[in-house]
């Protein structure tokens, strides 16, 4: 007899593969832009000091405004990301816990039919075993 929910653990084991990279694709993007955010941050502090005349100071102010203005939307990015790859982990779980479900099931109805088996087997052993204990004795047959 074979399980008859074996299509279903199929597809749920595919759901859960792609939930896997879907979460590791996002996990990746997540490390990205945090990555991003830490080099806009440096290169942000990186912006010189040193004033020399006022063409000097506009430049960096407007430097400084939009590596802000970067940084913002780096910071932004990052917890789109960080947003995404927690929606990633939690659709993951689900997949895992459907697909352990139905491999739970898939293992108890294999032991069934073991249990099945063997007893079907052990009842050929006791027929067996009554049938030749009814012969006479010194009987071939």
């Amino acid at each position: 007899m074979t399980f008859s929910l074996s299509g279903l653990l199929r597809v749920r084991g595919a759901q859960e593969r792609i939930a896997a990279e879907e979460l590791s694709r996002a996990s990746s993007e997540r490390h990205r832009a945090e990555t991003a955010v830490r080099a806009g941050a440096v290169s942000l502090s990186e912006i010189s000091s040193q004033v020399d005349d006022a063409a000097t100071l506009m430049a960096m102010a407007a430097a400084r405004a939009a590596g802000r203005s970067a940084l913002g939307d780096l910071q932004s990015l990052a917890q789109l990301s960080r947003e995404a790859e927690t929606e990633a982990k939690a659709a993951h779980v689900e997949a895992r816990r459907e697909l352990k479900g139905l491999e739970r099931l898939e293992t108890a109805h294999r032991a069934e039919e073991r249990r099945e088996e063997l007893a079907a087997e052990q009842a050929a052993l006791d027929e067996t075993a009554t049938v030749r204990g009814r012969r006479p004795a010194g009987s071939a047959a």
